[in-house]
């Protein structure tokens, strides 16, 4: 009883548990069609009897001569009979009950099955809903290792297949089993010596029901889990196509998902065998025991034990007794290959975000309106703790003032701008903004006042007038005009087929890295949030697209605190100061000139950077 006590509870708290509970009027009416089900299948073969033993004690009566050998005769003979003694009605009431069975019988199946899909929809699409929700906002650091693929089918595939699982559960439990039980249970009422052998084979059935489902569970498991796999890389190679083109990698994809497909395909081929095997042992052992039951019944009348419609009592029980257990085979087999899309889904619900890395704190709050003052207090972080990319970091920026960070590559400059968006929390220390903790802050009411622009120019597949409103939604025409003319983007978007109604492909598709860094700009712009944050905002431009996007950038943080992360020197020579990194920690700090006199790591980047410009040129 603990055991079961325990698992009751974990299917109420999982995804499927918690969207019944917001539907349990529906399933409910689902449940009671069901049971009524099962009384009219209990209650069916008694008219049926009373019509067999009562007609067959009649005809005996009227055929007692026996002179009556014609085809003719008899019916002429037995209707006279019929009509004589008033058995012709009984028949027709007999008759009259069955029909209103069935048809009581159809109805309740008609609606039963149109509310069971409506249930089955709407609790995939909380589960799908919740699911996502959870997926979404967890933090950043766990999408760096988990496969997109992998997630996308959790979310889109697997949760379809819940469906199967709630469907199975509630006919196994409230219309399958009930009507065992019940069958059982009026057998041996009617004749206990007849029911045992109604009675011994359900035991077997369900141990050969179980025995080859859980090796047909354990299969479609493995198969799931590469079939996860598969989707993550086929995502991955569509994603990352030029690359693998430029590499000539598609020989090596396309032998490495052939071998992943013969491994899935190798595990689903197992999960039919074992699903073949159980069907044919039910089959043979719903023949035997038809024929054995059939036999001890005709040994039971010629005994006098037992009347024909007795007899037709237990063989049509013997039918509906059955169709249940062939229901749960069917059901426990599909159970068996979508319990493991559960077990996927409960791997997600049940991630817990404060274990994973930044994401709001209970208690927090909203954020006041900043005012932009910024402060890194004896920060220390590493993606791996073991491995710190920031070492101590301290760093004041002024409100409405203009900051560059400078350095190599992997001195801890980006680092710094995400744990100021919060992707990421200091392993020690404290990222501040206007003198709080941003801990403190929702996630929401913190990001909404950065204007933030990436060197990956996240483009979506929309239109270009929907890529700028992402940062404002339900910002009217004119003030996407406005944003998109202040990032100097509304010449080329005018230069497009339709406009700012331009459908851009995936990923940006058919816009140069000059445009999408624009558009990116355009949302900053739009956004119009005390707080820019830039990271490499020019970085992979020609000399013409550098320029605009530089002169955009300077429009863009005028009267707000500008902090910029970039390796082109050039571009933040008016900034009001130049924090210069090296192995995670600051080396210098001033204006260009002063870094310049001072002669030191800026001044070597700075000449390095002016060769390299003076060798291209001339190039």
């Amino acid at each position: 009883m603990g055991q079961q006590g325990k698992t009751r509870r974990r299917l109420l708290d999982s995804q499927l548990g918690m969207a019944l509970k917001e539907h349990w009027g529906l399933a409910a009416w689902v449940s009671a069609g069901m049971m009524a089900q099962t009384v009219l299948t209990l209650v069916q073969p008694w008219p049926v009897q009373a019509l067999i033993d009562h007609v067959v004690q009649m005809v005996g009566h009227v055929q007692g001569s026996g002179d009556k050998t014609g085809l003719l005769e008899f019916i002429v003979a037995s209707t006279k009979g019929f009509l004589h003694t008033g058995t012709l009605a009984f028949v027709f009431r007999g008759i009259a009950l069955l029909l209103a069975i069935y048809l009581m019988n159809a109805v309740l199946i008609y609606f039963q099955s149109i509310s069971l899909v409506q249930l089955g929809q709407r609790v995939v699409l909380r589960i799908r809903e919740n699911l996502f929700a959870q997926a979404i906002a967890l933090p950043h650091s766990f999408f760096e290792k988990a496969r997109t693929g992998d997630l996308t089918s959790r979310i889109s595939t697997d949760t379809a297949d819940v469906q199967d699982v709630l469907e199975s559960m509630i006919t196994i439990f409230v219309r399958s089993l009930p009507t065992i039980i019940g069958i059982l249970a009026v057998s041996f009422v009617l004749d206990w010596v007849y029911a045992l052998t109604l009675f011994l084979v359900v035991p077997v059935v369900f141990w050969v029901n179980y025995f080859f489902t859980r090796l047909t569970r354990e299969e479609i498991r493995r198969q799931r889990r590469i079939e996860g796999n598969m989707a993550s890389t086929v995502q991955e190679a569509f994603y990352h196509h030029k690359a693998i083109a430029t590499l000539s990698m598609e020989q090596d994809l396309v032998a490495d998902f052939l071998e992943s497909s013969q491994r899935s395909a190798s595990h689903g081929e197992k999960a039919g065998r074992f699903q073949g095997v159980l069907s044919a042992s039910l089959d043979f052992l719903i023949g035997a025991t038809s024929v054995f039951v059939l036999f001890v019944g005709i040994l039971r009348i010629v005994h006098g034990c037992l009347t024909v419609g007795q007899l037709m009592v237990f063989l049509s029980y013997l039918n509906s007794l059955f169709k249940p257990i062939r229901e749960i085979s069917k059901f426990t087999g599909r159970i068996a290959k979508s319990s493991a899309a559960l077990e996927r889904i409960e791997e997600i619900a049940r991630l817990n975000p404060m274990e994973i890395g930044a994401t709001e704190l209970p208690g927090s709050v909203e954020a006041p309106p900043f005012r932009g003052d910024i402060r890194f207090d004896a920060v220390t972080f590493g993606y791996d703790p073991h491995q710190p990319v920031l070492r101590d970091f301290d760093l004041r920026i002024e409100a409405g003032r203009k900051v560059a960070l400078v350095g190599d590559s992997g001195s801890g400059k980006s680092t710094a701008v995400h744990l100021l968006m919060r992707l990421y929390d200091p392993l020690h220390g404290q990222v501040r903004i206007d003198g709080r903790d941003i801990r403190s802050f929702k996630l929401a009411s913190l990001r909404s006042q950065m204007a933030i622009v990436l060197q990956d120019s996240y483009i979506f597949r929309t239109t270009i007038a929907d890529n700028i409103a992402v940062s404002k939604p339900g910002a009217s025409r004119s003030e996407i005009m406005r944003a998109a003319a202040a990032a100097q983007a509304e010449e080329f978007i005018r230069e497009l087929p339709d406009g700012y109604d331009s459908q851009v492909g995936e990923s940006g598709a058919g816009l140069s890295g000059g445009q999408k860094r624009r558009l990116a700009i355009a949302r900053a712009f739009l956004r119009n949030a005390p707080i820019v944050l830039l990271d490499e905002p020019t970085a992979g431009l020609d000399a013409a697209s550098e320029q605009k996007v530089t002169e955009a950038v300077n429009r863009l943080g005028r009267g707000k605190t500008t902090v910029i992360v970039t390796h082109q020197l050039s571009t933040v020579t008016d900034a009001d100061l130049i924090v210069v990194l090296s192995g995670g920690r600051i080396v210098e700090k001033g204006t260009h000139r002063e870094l310049l006199e001072k002669g030191e790591h800026y001044r070597y980047l700075w000449d390095m950077q002016q060769q390299e410009t003076t060798v291209s040129t001339r190039a």
